[in-house]
């Protein structure tokens, strides 16, 4: 049963790396075109700005944040934590797992509350004359966040079962 939980988690993972590189390109490839048509064309996409800003920004950043924890490329206590005894380190290892496993879990929860009141008022940005939706963009924020609560309670599995150190 574990094993295909964690199956499942490194295919979100991964699935959340190619989204967002693939927002990425596009936000480059927009972002090219846009300067291309306004230097040689004296025309301008449209909504270019917005569609960045509203749309592939956050689909860049909220899908690739459970990877980014997984990974270790956010920012740790361990340097301080090492040069402590090993009975204080224990406790400061468990202490700040707890205290990610909270916040991850408000910022999931607000997230999706936000997202909710979103959906509720249809949230939508003028582009061009017309009105693009952006609450769907709004559930990435949730989605990201549980992803990372997820790899947190992982974290704290790995502790538990642990004889040694777990990196925090």
């Amino acid at each position: 049963m574990m094993k295909t939980i964690i199956k499942v988690n490194n295919f979100f993972r991964t699935f959340g790396v190619y989204i967002s590189g693939l927002a990425i390109f596009a936000m480059m490839w927009i972002i090219v075109i846009d300067v291309f048509m306004r230097n040689i064309f004296n025309k301008p996409l449209v909504g270019t700005y917005e569609i960045v800003q509203y749309y592939l920004m956050p689909l860049a950043i909220f899908p690739a944040l459970a990877f980014a924890y997984w990974s270790g490329v956010l920012p740790r206590l361990s340097e301080l934590i090492s040069k402590l005894p090993e009975s204080v380190q224990r406790f400061h290892r468990w202490l700040i797992l707890l205290i990610e496993l909270l916040i991850f879990t408000l910022m999931t929860y607000y997230g999706f509350l936000f997202a909710i009141s979103g959906l509720q008022e249809s949230m939508a940005i003028p582009v061009g004359g017309k009105l693009l939706l952006v609450w769907p963009v709004y559930f990435l924020v949730p989605i990201g966040f549980f992803f990372v609560l997820v790899e947190v309670i992982f974290r704290l599995l790995k502790q538990s079962t642990a004889k040694g150190e777990v990196n925090v």
